[in-house]
């Protein structure tokens, strides 16, 4: 009888300890893809509004020239990022660095790691929309140049 009690009990621990962390688990994972699935959101929602900027007739480089910004450092080598720095290649804006928390390596030798000094440039971009207020909390404290997020370039105004 007593062994039947203790495995009983040793039983419902297991269960009870298994159902506890199995589900704090399962909130994570949830958690997880909902931030996926809300910044893929943003990312949608911003290369919508490029589109919807480029078939108006405008072009990115327009913003720079409209804030006199000509040497700009970008903050994303993502998929906005990418096609933000090929959007601007044979353009007079010139791309002085790539600051991303993951320092790939890049063709050009532009990209930087977060805790690199900024160079010399008229204001940052930051691409991942998600992200912005982290990232933008984060530069502000190494620099007084201007912060922007990609949102900014392709309002229609």
């Amino acid at each position: 009888m007593k062994k039947g009690v203790i495995t009983f009990i040793t039983g419902m621990g297991a269960f009870i300890g298994g159902f506890y962390f199995g589900q704090k688990s399962l909130v994570n994972i949830i958690n997880n893809y909902k931030t996926k699935a809300d910044r893929n959101l943003s990312n949608m929602i911003v290369l919508n509004d490029w589109l919807d900027y480029v078939y108006s007739g405008k072009k990115a480089e327009d913003f720079f020239h409209k804030n006199s910004y000509k040497r700009i450092m970008l903050y994303g080598n993502g998929y906005i990022g990418t096609r933000l720095s090929q959007a601007l290649t044979d353009t007079d804006i010139e791309i002085v660095a790539i600051m991303d928390k993951t320092a790939k390596t890049s063709t050009n030798g532009l990209v930087l790691g977060i805790d690199a000094v900024i160079p010399d440039v008229d204001c940052i971009v930051i691409t991942p929309v998600y992200f912005y207020d982290e990232i933008h909390t984060m530069l502000a404290d190494k620099t007084q140049v201007p912060i922007v997020s990609v949102k900014e370039i392709f309002m229609r105004r």
